[in-house]
């Protein structure tokens, strides 16, 4: 540590500040406020038990207390080692000391997630989180980290404290943006592989032909599966956005299992799709609505044994217009109590278990309907979606 770096108010004559206020504490204040915090050993208890780094704070913004975790992340052999300094300086930010004052008080501070988190902590009393771009120094390497802090409010005596947590999402945001590069990319090679497929198909003759096809419809599963991903994640981002129109229950029942005649899940197995007679229309989003019927029915014709039928009707109220799709096959009770939990699969080997939570979450947080299912062993097992009409 350099010596113009200033730990405590009584170790030198602390500078100017660009951003934050640049005091600090003293070492006797410190000291106090490390005997009221160390005399309730329940506090150390519970930012133990978290999974991700946390510090505890005095008002000048020095860490006061630190849990397990962020020792580890530090390679910090005892806490003692990072008493005093501010979150930027323990964590090793490169921008930490370019102001005497140190982490917070430079120019650059000002647009610094977790600085602004812990001041608007302190203004306002309320728990506040934020994203933090950091570059840190580790031995003679650099390191870009993005982190997100949360910081809340901690009143103990007469002493109020500053909690923050700190969580590295480097991993998180590196998914994030490889997903949205890779849907893109590989979207935009599969539009062509399929109309090139179909064209290949349309000129050809014989086996040829047939080969076209082929591929066509490989692609064409292929391009589903990505937007069913993009889809999901969307979802489960919250930035899913809908386009409701009018539809026709029962054609779009048929639809979907036509769009699975040529899968592999309906190999020796087939669909019927049981017409109810013209019914009444929904508004809805087709392309969701859609998904969820398509998972339906390829979950109900992976259940079926070969040479037997799955079965796909319309049940329509002046309320509601329900979707059911039944096979013979029965459900297990310790794998129905399971069945829309995301990543649960009964498939060999781990599948991804993605397709009964998809039809969960699109079908009822984002259509408003009601999906769920009733089995038997006697009367076999039925899926729907009711959605209002």
């Amino acid at each position: 540590m350099s010596e113009r770096r200033v730990l405590f108010a009584d170790d030198a004559v602390v500078g100017q500040s660009a951003f934050a206020p640049a005091d600090r504490a003293r070492r006797s204040e410190v000291e106090a406020s490390l005997a009221a915090l160390t005399g309730h050993p329940l506090l150390q208890a519970l930012l133990d038990a978290t999974d991700v780094s946390v510090v505890v704070l005095n008002r000048q913004r020095q860490i006061l207390v630190g849990n397990s975790v962020l020792l580890k992340a530090l390679d910090a052999g005892a806490l003692d080692s990072v008493q005093g300094l501010r979150p930027g300086e323990a964590l090793g930010c490169v921008r930490a000391w370019e102001c005497p004052s140190g982490c917070g008080t430079t120019p650059e501070c000002a647009g610094c997630g977790a600085v602004l988190a812990i001041l608007e902590c302190q203004r306002t009393g309320a728990a506040v989180e934020r994203d933090c771009l950091m570059t840190v120094r580790r031995g003679e390497e650099e390191h870009a980290q993005e982190l997100r802090v949360r910081a809340s409010r901690l009143a103990m005596g007469d002493e109020v404290f500053t909690i923050v947590g700190i969580r590295d999402i480097s991993a998180e945001k590196r998914r994030d943006v490889l997903e949205r590069v890779f849907l893109h990319d590989i979207s935009n090679t599969v539009s062509p592989l399929l109309n090139w497929a179909w064209v290949l198909a349309a000129r050809a003759q014989g086996e040829t032909a047939d080969l076209g096809r082929r591929i066509g419809t490989l692609a064409r599963r292929l391009q589903r599966e990505i937007e069913d991903q993009r889809a999901l994640i969307q979802a489960e981002g919250g930035t899913l956005a809908l386009e409701r129109k009018v539809v026709e229950p029962n054609a779009l029942l048929e639809k979907a299992a036509a769009i699975l005649q040529d899968e592999w899940e309906s190999k020796r197995r087939f669909v019927k799709v049981m017409s109810s007679g013209p019914g009444r229309t929904v508004m809805t989003d087709e392309s969701l609505l859609m998904r969820v019927l398509v998972n339906m029915i390829k979950n109900a014709l992976e259940a079926t044994p070969e040479n037997q039928a799955v079965k796909a009707w319309v049940e329509a109220s002046p309320q509601a217009c329900e979707f059911r799709v039944w096979n013979p096959g029965a459900i297990p009770r310790e794998v129905a109590i399971q069945v829309f939990k995301r990543s649960f699969s009964t498939k060999p080997g781990g599948g991804r278990g993605l397709g009964t939570f998809s039809m969960k979450l699109f079908g009822e947080r984002y259509l408003g309907g009601v999906v769920g299912f009733d089995s038997t062993e006697e009367g076999g097992t039925n899926f729907f979606i009711r959605l209002p009409c």
